[in-house]
């Protein structure tokens, strides 16, 4: 084995801050460290060579305090990258394009990202506690017939089955695109995930990491009055979709598909 050789096999288990350090030793080690096999490290590498300024920084110690609590606390392991890129990244500052989430900075800082008065107790946040939590997404039989057996987006024509709840309701729900990516999900999920079958209604259940509060201005519809999009982002933690970032408006009413994982998560 060459010296190369070694000095990569030395490189691979790294981690970013120690990469980092390692493009400075000389030439040699800088040509090679981008050969390791880790993709989010090597991306995140570039990254690092880029100023950014955030509003809400918060610590390497802290995010990796986050991290320990929440795999801890609920025996989860957080899908990548969004676990390396809270137990690495070695700025306070988030990556170039991204931000820390809000169940971060309530960690951090105890910033209340919860919604405060729609219990009628708005002194007492709620946002402890809601870290990892079971979402469902709540169907018709009829429906999820249509999608997962046909390959049908059934709306207009199927408004007697409830779908334009998942493919035509106002703010998030109502684009061939969003159609497309929830028809995508569901077919995606295994029998397995179904829950509470019967009385021609059904749930696919989804363990979720809780990341953000996003909320859509209020717009006047037509034929439906006031329609307001208010809810949480969660990244999913089981399943054919760990890793993907979904919205949920309350944990079994569905609001659409986000992002394929945090890299492409760009909400502020």
């Amino acid at each position: 084995m060459n010296v190369p050789e070694l000095v990569l096999q030395f490189l691979e288990p790294l981690t970013l801050r120690d990469l980092i350090s390692a493009t400075h030793v000389c030439q040699q080690w800088r040509a090679l460290v981008p050969k390791i096999d880790s993709p989010t490290r090597l991306r995140l590498l570039g990254l690092s060579f880029r100023d950014v300024t955030s509003p809400h920084p918060i610590s390497l110690s802290v995010r990796i305090s986050y991290v320990e609590k929440i795999e801890t606390k609920y025996s989860v392991v957080i899908p990548e990258p969004y676990r390396t890129i809270l137990t690495e990244w070695p700025s306070s500052q988030p990556p170039p394009g991204m931000h820390w989430p809000h169940s971060v900075r309530f960690h951090a800082s105890g910033f209340c990202y919860c919604r405060r008065g729609s219990d009628n107790s708005p002194d007492r946040c709620s946002c402890e506690g809601e870290d990892v939590h079971d979402v469902l997404m709540k169907m018709p039989e009829e429906v999820y017939r249509l999608v997962v057996e046909e390959g049908v987006v059934p709306v207009e024509e199927h408004e007697r089955d409830y779908s334009w709840e998942l493919f035509d309701k106002p703010l998030r729900l109502y684009t061939p695109e969003q159609n497309s990516q929830t028809m995508r999900f569901i077919r995606a999920q295994p029998l397995a995930a179904i829950e509470g079958r019967g009385d021609r209604w059904m749930s696919l259940k989804f363990s979720t990491l809780r990341l953000s509060r996003y909320h859509v201005h209020t717009t006047l519809d037509d034929n439906r009055g006031f329609q307001t999009s208010d809810g949480i982002f969660v990244l999913i933690l089981d399943g054919p979709s760990r890793g993907q970032i979904h919205a949920w408006e309350t944990d079994t009413w569905y609001d659409g598909f986000e992002a394929e994982d945090f890299w492409e998560w760009n909400y502020l």
